[in-house]
């Protein structure tokens, strides 16, 4: 490792403890494949306050000088602004998989198609594969959780009226949205055909009547800490109001597409209740990906899934 993580279980303790019957906590590990320590330790607080009962929660931050993968030397990233830098970042990380061993959880936190997920989970098939006794672990990315949350709370079927009780009862899926509002420009056509991938649709193949679109602030996510706080309010805020006024439905959930927007919802909020008044605007949902991420892990650990 890199900078050694001070694990709380060994691998012997994984495998051998059980959390479903309290002779642990779960252990998830939440990683930062750039290498800004001030995103990883913005998002400590916002996970702290979920106050989840008997889960350990450990962070790690992508290093800050040349790994070597495969004979290969990749540079570090300090802010991953685009696809191609989202691939490169998972090189950075390569060292967690040596890790799988000492978390029952992994979350990526960027908010992107990120290839680690899918590494991480072919590491966690061939450890299940090989670990006794078994013990499943479980691994998401903030985009993917983020997306399902949203379609949680947008999806859904309801009864067409009129009811009549001779007559034959019909049903229909309510109209509604989600969209995402992110960093820089280059993350608009990214994560608009990383949502219809993760849809099921090829990136000209259709489109999805829950989906309104991407917008973006046009800050990097470094740059959302470093400008001035009403300059990074006021481009959200912008952002927000174009995904909602663009939107061919209602928007009913707003997805923060970028780690580094963890705990601006308020900027959201707002730009929600400028464009859709003070009634309608406070209706929307915000979705933390890090939040929804942390949530979803905790869930599948805890129910066994």
């Amino acid at each position: 490792m890199d900078s050694p993580l001070e694990h709380r279980y060994d691998e012997d303790q994984i495998l051998r403890l059980d959390p479903r019957k309290g002779e642990r906590a779960y252990s998830i590990l939440i990683i930062n494949p750039n290498t800004s320590t001030h995103m990883t330790d913005a998002l400590k607080p916002i996970l702290a306050s979920l106050n989840f009962q008997g889960v350990h929660i450990e962070y790690f931050t992508a290093p800050n000088h040349p790994v070597e993968v495969d004979g290969v030397e990749v540079q570090p990233i300090d802010s991953i602004n685009n696809a191609a830098e989202s691939c490169k970042s998972a090189l950075n990380c390569w060292s967690v998989r040596g890790l799988i061993g000492y978390y029952d959880a992994f979350l990526v936190a960027c908010y992107s198609a990120h290839p680690f997920v899918g590494k991480l989970r072919e590491d966690i098939k061939f450890y299940e594969e090989e670990s006794q006794p078994p013990r499943n672990k479980y691994v998401t990315g903030i985009f993917e959780a983020s997306i399902t949350a949203a379609l949680s709370l947008v999806s859904g079927f309801t009864l067409e009226n009129p009811i009549e009780p001779e007559g034959k009862l019909h049903k229909h899926q309510e109209k509604g949205s989600f969209g995402i509002v992110t960093t820089g420009s280059a993350w608009k056509e990214e994560l608009t055909n990383g949502v219809q991938g993760a849809l099921g649709y090829g990136d000209d193949d259709g489109e999805s009547s829950h989906f309104a679109g991407v917008e973006t602030t046009g800050l990097t996510a470094i740059e959302l800490h470093t400008s001035e706080p009403e300059e990074v309010r006021r481009r959200i805020i912008e952002a927000t109001r174009s995904l909602l006024r663009n939107s061919k439905t209602r928007v009913k959930v707003v997805c923060l597409g970028c780690a580094g927007m963890a705990g601006m919802e308020e900027a959201v909020r707002e730009g929600c209740i400028q464009e859709y008044g003070d009634r309608e605007g406070r209706r929307v949902r915000i979705v933390d990906g890090v939040v929804a991420g942390a949530g979803s892990l905790v869930t599948a650990l805890k129910a066994g899934f």
